[in-house]
């Protein structure tokens, strides 16, 4: 450990440890390196538990926890929960009832493992997926200013990693979830100075664990999230290589 100046990295997994598939393989094996120095790397997404444990084992990705669905669920390394932050069921109840009054729009409902059905159920996430980016700007808007004390709404452009480029994601959690509260309990759990943290990350719902722990952006980010970030690099792999002393 003495040789690393962090303890514990918290990346964000689109846009962030993926790029693109050259950068995945660099991304890889500095993860596992810092790891072999005795660092932990948590894996911190928007991403169901489902659609990110398949990437994980696409890539063979190490890592010691997952925080998924952008801050409402933690995993261990045996992808037991250990802990998470449901939306209360009339607030979602409130929500959906907003969103069908809005056209040309999907919403999509999950729990702590991936997409469901709704029937009435806890929610860890609602999902709203849509082409046209001023309308997920207002719903982004909207849904904070109306059910603010209970939930937070983030808007993100995954096109791009996707073979459909043309559309905006609004995701809809628990105010005591997000990222930086996830990673806030994580820390709890493990007993870690938050001055032994990093977090990197590339998107709007990454600002507020950058800005949380003085973290770093990756060069593609988004440019509110280079405002908010202490260092910019151009990849995972470079951040890491950054970390050891």
């Amino acid at each position: 450990m003495n040789n690393l100046k962090k303890q514990i990295v918290f990346s964000d997994y689109d846009g962030t440890i993926y790029i693109t598939e050259e950068n995945m393989l660099t991304n890889v094996k500095s993860i596992k390196e810092y790891r072999n120095l005795g660092g932990k790397f948590v894996i911190v997404t928007g991403r169901s538990k489902t659609s990110v444990s398949n990437v994980i084992k696409q890539y063979n990705i190490p890592y010691d926890y997952i925080i998924s669905n952008n801050g409402a669920v933690i995993y261990n390394s045996d992808m037991q929960k250990i802990y998470e932050q449901s939306i209360d069921i009339h607030i979602s109840n409130k929500i959906i009832d907003y969103l069908n009054t809005k056209e040309n729009i999907e919403i999509f409902f999950y729990d702590d493992e991936d997409k469901v059905k709704y029937h009435n159920q806890k929610l860890l996430k609602l999902r709203i997926k849509t082409s046209d980016y001023k309308l997920a700007q207002n719903i982004e808007d909207e849904i904070n200013s109306m059910f603010n004390e209970y939930i937070k709404a983030h808007s993100a452009f995954p096109g791009m990693y996707y073979d459909n480029h043309d559309f905006v994601i609004v995701d809809i959690v628990s105010v005591n979830a997000g990222k930086e509260n996830a990673i806030k309990k994580l820390l709890e759990i493990l007993d870690i100075e938050k001055e032994q943290v990093a977090t990197i990350g590339d998107g709007r719902n990454d600002i507020a664990m950058i800005k949380e722990y003085n973290g770093y952006s990756m060069e593609t980010a988004e440019i509110d999230v280079k405002k908010s970030s202490s260092k910019i690099f151009k990849s995972v792999s470079d951040a890491l290589q950054y970390l050891r002393k």
